[in-house]
């Protein structure tokens, strides 16, 4: 069994939250249920541990970065259920399970409980979005990314490229590994340092340092040390030769 705690501001969204897990998910264990934020706050602190904790993200006083934020270190996962989407970067930064969105969807959130009960490494150094810091500043050197079965926890520097297709974006890792996100290639590049990659297409975002080659053209052609051959926008090509120092 899941143990899991939930908190939410709005009464009606907790019970509903609540029901759905009852009726849709048995393996959950719902040990405690919490509208104020300090009372749950103050639970967690106190008592062991749940496996999961459903957590509302805009709440009076405390919110869910904040609550966060007073128990780290913590060993639970995370599953966010918020009517905003303006939420999942700092969502992913800080290696979120799962992200619903309300109305929650039953499937997705059947799909969350499978992902929850896996076994899914949490990492030991603290995510950004925890640190007193400058929201627009990426200060890990990790990143969570989230797959269809699981999250993979991997050092920002081991990323090549990415490249989009429709509403997935494909991470090429530099030991050859694929990963494939149900995420824009736009959400991906708001997460990712800016120093370090480039927009050099609509449909691929590179990691400077892994650059080998630059072939002249209208756009021109990047050579990534994997030897795979990406194109540039023209559009972009005179903005990514002032990235890269070049002199055109």
């Amino acid at each position: 069994m899941l143990k899991s705690i939930l908190l939410d501001d709005e009464p009606y969204c907790l019970e509903l939250l609540a029901h759905l897990l009852k009726k849709h998910c048995p393996e959950v264990d719902i040990i405690a249920q919490f509208t104020d934020a300090a009372q749950a706050l103050e639970f967690l602190r106190n008592n062991p541990e749940p496996d999961v904790l459903f957590l509302d993200v805009e709440m009076p006083k405390i919110n869910a970065f904040d609550l966060l934020n007073h128990l780290y270190p913590f060993r639970f996962k995370v599953i966010f259920t918020t009517a905003y989407d303006k939420y999942a970067v700092r969502a992913i930064k800080l290696h979120a399970q799962d992200y619903l969105l309300k109305p929650i969807d039953i499937e997705e959130l059947k799909t969350a409980i499978r992902r929850a009960r896996q076994d899914i490494p949490i990492p030991d150094a603290p995510p950004s979005i925890l640190l007193p810091a400058r929201e627009d500043v990426v200060s890990t050197n990790r990143i969570g990314l989230s797959t269809n079965t699981g999250i993979d926890f991997i050092e920002i520097n081991q990323i090549l490229y990415c490249n989009s297709d429709g509403c997935y974006t494909e991470v090429l890792l530099q030991n050859g590994k694929k990963l494939i996100l149900s995420k824009s290639l736009k959400e991906i590049e708001d997460v990712l340092p800016r120093e370090s990659f480039f927009r050099i297409h609509h449909s691929h975002l590179i990691n400077l340092a892994h650059v080998k080659r630059y072939v002249r053209g209208a756009g021109g052609e990047v050579l990534m040390v994997n030897n795979c051959s990406l194109p540039v926008a023209r559009s972009r090509k005179e903005a990514f030769m002032e990235t890269l120092g070049v002199i055109v």
